[in-house]
């Protein structure tokens, strides 16, 4: 008998004997994994929220000790009980890459008593790094937890709720968690007590929107955890929590066709892309946010004290970027005067603008072509018709914008600042919501025709916000096409179905409604401000932007939930809001009724 013959046989055997108690074991191991989650999130949100003493944080280090031997255990004995063992880890191979990784961890601390990331901690002088191995710890508690989260992910396309529902009720949830985080007393400098509720919510609201807007100077208010909640936050709501769900489903390799038509219909996607394009946006975002973090870091190399903090503010502006959220760590944005004539600095957070806002689809599409090895031509005409619209109307809008700003703003009497101004504030207009420039000094010209972009905003699937670049397209060439007398709108030798038109003219009419509903409220709660600053507000919240003329913090309560309500209905959508709120899927008519003729115009 051969070696494998002899293998399978004590396997066989084995599994004989372990099949009477392995669905008890599994059963228990997953219900204690949900208790031993939470108690771990709690002890860290407690670790990380309040000062404690030392004996507290010594319980603290043993809860999350604890927990990461429970998955350690959980993990190896769910392999023993799998009857396909290698199946089981080539199905799971990130969680088994990090459970090598811990046990090797903890082996050489244990055996050689060295501390390498303590060492590199104390060296850079990073605050809170002392404590190295209970932070790596935590980080593995964290990624553990991601992954056991995927089990939600594959209970989703089971729900009765619509993706619309879903995705309304996953931002709910994120601000709710972020509100809560914010409040706790250690999230600001002061240390003794954290943001009040409304504080909180706003700012909350505002990162997971990826808008910008806030009450507070949040370098100068929050601590660095408060920072780093609110780019967590950034990073949540500008991929999508839902999107982060389908992820860790993948990672555990539990997405099947349910999942996959669930986030068809949630991305926007055909069935086939589905699975492919969330594996992607992960990859591109982490790509592309870590090579922006890099570039900062080498254009800041002189500019901070210490290198922790050089990482941090590298980091945070490339999320905030990319994430098209405009959340800033200098108290003026990029119009501080550290940085407002630092010209790598400005094109490389408009880069990242632009790379974040043209949508996933879209870069995804672009990446696919192979632009070296063949002509240009041929690279362009295997693109989607949605792609070379997107990108024609993006590119349109950046040169354009440009060019009218730079004409419009007085600027600077250095021509090549002011041309690097002008088209910064063109692409961060639509959405980004960083400026160069002290907006409130703008001529009302300018601030009109910024409001202009903000409405139009990024491409369709992106972070960005707006009515997005292909309803604006669509919109455009209805009115063209009827005004020239033509039956059908043409594109790229394709016709464009009315059906898509039909949700074009919803999404631009339900947006403006909206708008202008925003801007009524807010003139009848702020009679003393001036209206084009009260719209500039309005349409910067609705559309995600974050620009402002710097009403923000002047504004009462009244004012400021029309701006969280504004913020939240243009993150998820107005037509994705009235779905959600109606509790039904969008549905297509069978059936004809005769066509009416009423006269319009």
């Amino acid at each position: 008998m051969s070696i494998e013959s002899r293998f399978n046989a004590l396997r066989e055997r084995i599994n004989i004997r372990l099949y009477d108690s392995r669905d008890f074991m599994l059963r228990m191991l997953s219900r204690g994994s949900v208790l031993v989650a939470l108690t771990t999130l709690v002890a860290l949100v407690f670790y990380h929220g309040y000062e404690l003493e030392a004996h507290q944080n010594r319980w603290i280090g043993y809860i999350v000790r604890g927990s990461l031997g429970y998955y350690l255990v959980k993990f190896l004995l769910e392999l023993f009980y799998n009857f396909h063992p290698i199946q089981f880890l080539k199905n799971r191979k990130w969680e088994s890459v990090l459970m090598l990784f811990l046990i090797v961890d903890i082996l050489v601390i244990n055996l050689t008593g060295f501390e390498l990331l303590n060492q590199i901690g104390l060296l850079l002088k990073i605050p809170g790094l002392q404590e190295s191995f209970l932070i790596v710890l935590q980080c593995y508690v964290l990624v553990i937890v991601g992954l056991e989260f995927g089990k939600v992910g594959e209970l989703l396309p089971k729900s009765k709720l619509s993706p619309p529902t879903l995705l309304v009720l996953s931002f709910l949830v994120l601000i709710a968690l972020g509100t809560g985080l914010l409040m706790l007393p250690e999230m600001t400098i002061a240390g003794n007590e954290g943001l009040d509720v409304l504080t909180a919510l706003f700012t909350s609201i505002s990162a997971s929107c990826v808008t910008g807007l806030s009450t507070i100077d949040i370098s100068g208010v929050l601590s660095v955890k408060g920072q780093f909640i609110v780019m967590l936050l950034m990073q949540l709501g500008g991929l999508n929590i839902i999107s982060f769900a389908a992820l860790f489903a993948i990672l555990r390799g539990g997405f099947g066709m349910r999942q996959q038509n669930f986030m068809s219909e949630n991305l926007g996607e055909d069935l086939k892309r589905s699975r492919s394009l969330i594996s992607a946006i992960f990859r591109l975002t982490l790509f592309i946010e870590a090579t922006g973090a890099l570039l900062l870091g080498f254009l800041w190399r002189n500019e901070f004290d210490t290198l922790g903090t050089t990482i941090f503010y590298s980091m945070f502006h490339s999320i905030s970027a990319f994430n098209n959220a405009g959340f800033s760590l200098f108290t003026d944005s990029l119009a501080s005067t550290n940085v407002q004539w630092d010209f790598g600095v400005h094109w490389v957070i408009a880069l990242l603008i632009v790379l974040g806002g043209i949508g996933f689809g879209t870069l995804t599409d672009v990446l696919r072509q192979q632009w070296i090895k063949q002509p240009v031509v041929r690279s362009w005409r295997g693109l989607r018709i949605g792609t070379k619209l997107g990108l024609v109307v993006s590119a349109t809008l950046i040169v354009v914008g440009g060019v009218v700003f730079f004409f419009l703003d007085p600027g600077s009497e250095n021509v090549g600042a002011h041309i690097s101004h002008s088209f910064f504030q063109s692409i961060t207009a639509r959405t980004a919501g960083f400026n160069t420039i002290s907006i409130g000094s703008l001529a009302t010209p300018a601030l009109l025709f910024l409001i202009f972009l903000m409405f139009i905003g990024g491409g369709s699937g992106s972070t960005a916000g707006g009515i997005k670049t292909s309803t604006f397209a669509l919109v455009f060439m209805s009115a063209s096409a009827t005004i020239q007398g033509k039956k059908s709108i043409n594109l790229y030798r394709t016709q464009i179905p009315w059906e898509l038109m039909n949700r074009a003219f919803a999404i631009f009419l339900f947006s403006a409604v909206s708008i202008l509903l925003g801007i009524f409220a807010l003139t009848i709660l702020e009679p003393s401000i001036d209206l084009l600053d009260l719209a500039f507000e309005e349409v910067s919240a609705f559309c995600t932007v974050g620009l402002s003329t710097g009403i923000t913090a002047e504004l009462g309560i009244g004012s400021k939930t029309v701006l969280m309500l504004s913020m939240l209905a243009g993150r998820v959508g107005t037509l994705t809001l009235a779905f959600a709120l109606s509790g039904q899927r969008q549905q297509v008519n069978s059936f004809k009724y005769p066509k009416a003729n009423i006269h319009v115009g």
